[in-house]
């Protein structure tokens, strides 16, 4: 196969992210989306700057992008990090369905040359697909457990496990070199999850460097949920996201939202999945539900 020079592999995504969101949402949405997005990550990517994107005098469809051949000398493993964060940041700021089935049909979009590009790349397109359908999961029960406690009837339960098994499920595991996933399996050799050791490392580090050794019951009586903090916890209740598009959405830096989870955290209302992962407690969707919209 022929060598795609980096400039043409981003026009070629962009354009297929712009198309994908623009059809499952609208043409505004992708415009606002796409470039938003770009802008965020020129902070980690600054090759993004090498990007433009006109909206006079296109062809149908209304949205063109042009990237300088500058870009071509930056290493394609950092091309394709950008990639995946700029897919993962759009398809968190999709609404409910709207973006279940983002990576497929972006893949359809972009074409089989392209994307075969993007995962030599190191883009894990398929990690990218299975995230969004765990994320469809967790939505569908945190929605079940507001919806008992607006109604007056939490569930006395044991809350449901958030990632949909459990160590003793885990029948073993398989790590390439080379790659940055490690892959679970159960005893019938279905896959059950894809880590990212990336992540998990790079949490892992900043969780136990910041830990605070403080009683969460007493902070709890001396601190008030602040509004980025209720806003990152509405996010969560709608929607899972990772760094990036938290960041995004609330306009913080990495350092700001890493107290903001070490605090809702001790609060018990966000809670650790595992290593690089948060999810809302039964306290936090039960808080949401009581507290209503926040003016």
């Amino acid at each position: 196969m022929e060598k795609i020079r980096n400039s043409i592999l981003l026009e070629a995504i962009l354009t297929a992210v712009y198309n994908v969101a623009s059809r499952r949402t609208s043409s505004k949405f992708a415009d606002e989306a796409v470039g938003s997005t770009i802008k965020t990550l020129e902070g980690k990517y600054d090759f993004l700057k090498f990007v433009e994107i006109s909206k006079e005098d296109m062809a149908e469809g209304g949205f063109a992008v042009s990237v300088s051949s500058d870009i071509d000398t930056v290493n394609p493993a950092v091309i394709g990090k950008a990639i995946e964060a700029l897919i993962r940041v759009v398809y968190n700021d999709m609404n409910e369905e709207a973006g279940l089935y983002f990576v497929n049909e972006l893949k359809e979009n972009a074409g089989k040359e392209i994307t075969t590009k993007i995962v030599d790349c190191e883009v894990d397109l398929e990690q990218l697909q299975l995230e969004q359908h765990y994320s469809y999961r967790r939505r569908e029960r945190k929605r079940a457990i507001a919806e008992a406690t607006r109604i007056g009837k939490p569930s006395r339960k044991k809350p449901e496990n958030l990632i949909g098994y459990t160590w003793g499920k885990v029948s073993y595991w398989k790590h390439e070199p080379g790659s940055k996933y490690c892959t679970l399996y159960d005893k019938e050799g279905n896959i059950l999850d894809r880590l990212n050791l990336d992540r998990i490392i790079q949490n892992y580090v900043e969780r136990l460097a910041g830990h605070i050794d403080v009683d969460p019951r007493e902070i709890e009586k001396e601190i008030s949920i602040h509004e980025k903090e209720y806003k990152l916890l509405k996010l969560l209740l709608e929607r899972d996201m990772d760094a990036e598009t938290a960041m995004h959405k609330l306009k913080i830096s990495r350092d700001e939202l890493n107290n903001i989870i070490r605090k809702l955290s001790q609060m018990e209302m966000l809670q650790y999945v595992d290593f690089h992962t948060v999810e809302l407690t039964d306290v936090g969707i039960g808080y949401l539900s009581k507290k209503g919209p926040k003016k």
